[in-house]
């Protein structure tokens, strides 16, 4: 009787099978805030790309700085928020701390998920280029838990994903000004 059903639903086990090897899923977690008093700039702001530095506590193969600036840099750019050098006038400088990073093993992830999972956690500070004081902060957090196929390069895609994250939550704030 089992071999029956196995039977019938055959290309429903297939299908479900290849989704599984090429899905990825994971954790997504992102927040940013300005202070009160800066609101009524922050519609205006352009922002630079400041230090990007690795605080992990652990050296790593990967150049999470760099990564991660051209990632937030590119990220800036397409949505017109980037203050190019030449551009006179009051912008922001958001400085980056990775705080954690796991490049991760997408055959891991395949085998057991949460084994071999990538991660990413930063957190930015926002300076008004005039007065150097700290106008808002952005947190974010992603990790590639469990996936196949799919999931190859995480530990380097992770890096854009993040800066949208960043990105779409400082465009948010920055309209709420």
């Amino acid at each position: 009787m089992a071999h029956k059903w196995v039977l019938r639903n055959l290309r429903f086990l297939i299908l479900a099978g290849v989704l599984f090897a090429v899905a990825g899923c994971g954790s997504v977690a992102h927040h940013a805030e300005f202070e009160p008093q800066y609101s009524e700039k922050a519609a205006t702001s352009k922002i630079e790309v400041g230090p990007v530095t690795n605080e992990t506590g652990a050296t790593l193969e990967v150049d999470v700085s760099g990564m991660f600036t051209q990632a937030l840099t590119e990220q800036l750019q397409s949505q017109q928020m980037l203050w190019e050098s030449a551009t006179p006038g009051d912008h922001l400088i958001i400085s980056t701390k990775v705080v954690e990073y796991d490049e991760g093993n997408a055959f891991k992830r395949w085998l057991l998920p949460g084994w071999g999972s990538t991660v990413l956690t930063l957190h930015c500070e926002l300076k008004d280029s005039v007065s150097g004081k700290m106008v808002g902060t952005a947190d974010a957090r992603r990790t590639v838990s469990f996936g196949g196929a799919y999931t190859i390069g995480a530990w380097k895609t992770i890096f854009a994903s993040v800066a949208k994250d960043v990105v779409s939550d400082l465009r948010a704030q920055l309209a709420r000004g």
